[in-house]
């Protein structure tokens, strides 16, 4: 039986020194090797990537390809390959902290999502607070606490240790035009209880790359956060009972501010 605890999950796509650095981070982490398992995923383009990730992956690593360029699949592919008990996604160009993955198991339970805080890192090393950092300090005093309370922590799903009963057989929407990583996570909140947050030694740092983020255009904005709120919509009607309607709520609420303010 393996004694694997945690799958670490990460999509890659022409992979650069971010990359690299993101690994780095995970071979520095204080949990034993023997606890977790790192599953690169290097989508569309093959060469020379993958010989250079293979140079790069920690001893406890595994590899993976997939020809579709697509962060979707690729993180589907790596679910299909996890062995760990518990899930933990981490996006290429973000590193975490030494403890990151200790602290997550200690309060991670099948029925509690373990999350982290989570600090914006910038291309000169400083970091700085965002929105899920304000959640945390918002939250983390609290202690176990019902999943839909730091609801905006589930918009992602990074910074967060998942039990795999938890997600099960739901995977990301590789047809969805985009904002499948909130779809899924409102998707498998059917299956949600509670949330503790753990030490702040437990932090996510969210990179911040100039030119990586862009704001569309308000068409597109509509259509965008229209096909969710509408996603969302099919997902609670079609089990009503089984949804919180206050953590639904929410959702539809967050794509009608993400139109407003032009995120």
């Amino acid at each position: 039986m393996s004694n694997i605890k945690i799958s670490v999950v990460i999509p890659s796509y022409r992979p650069q020194r971010y990359t690299f650095e993101c690994l780095e981070s995970l071979k520095r982490q204080t949990l034993s090797p023997e606890e977790y398992e790192v599953i690169v995923i290097l989508n569309g383009d093959k060469a020379p990537y993958y010989s250079q990730l293979e140079e790069a992956l920690p001893a406890n690593g595994r590899l993976l390809y997939s020809p579709a360029a697509s962060a979707c699949s690729s993180r589907n592919m790596g679910l299909d390959e996890a062995r760990g008990e518990y899930i933990c996604f981490i996006d290429d160009d973000d590193l975490v902290s030494p403890s990151y993955l200790e602290e997550l198991l200690k309060h991670a339970r099948r029925d509690v999502i373990a999350a982290s805080n989570c600090l914006s890192v910038y291309d000169d090393g400083h970091t700085g607070e965002n929105p899920y950092t304000q959640e945390y300090k918002r939250c983390a005093e609290k202690g176990v606490q019902p999943f839909y309370q730091p609801k905006k922590i589930f918009s992602v799903p990074w910074m967060k240790l998942i039990h795999r009963d938890v997600i099960g057989d739901r995977r990301f929407d590789e047809h969805f035009p985009s904002g499948q990583d909130a779809l899924l996570m409102f998707e498998i909140s059917d299956r949600m209880e509670k949330v503790r947050f753990a030490s702040s030694d437990a932090v996510y740092y969210w990179r911040q790359r100039g030119g990586s983020l862009h704001k569309l255009n308000y068409s597109r904005l509509i259509s965008k956060y229209g096909r969710l709120a509408w996603a969302y919509t099919r997902l609670y009607f079609g089990s009503p009972l089984q949804y919180n309607l206050l953590f639904y709520l929410t959702r539809l609420l967050a794509s009608v501010h993400a139109i407003i303010v032009r995120k």
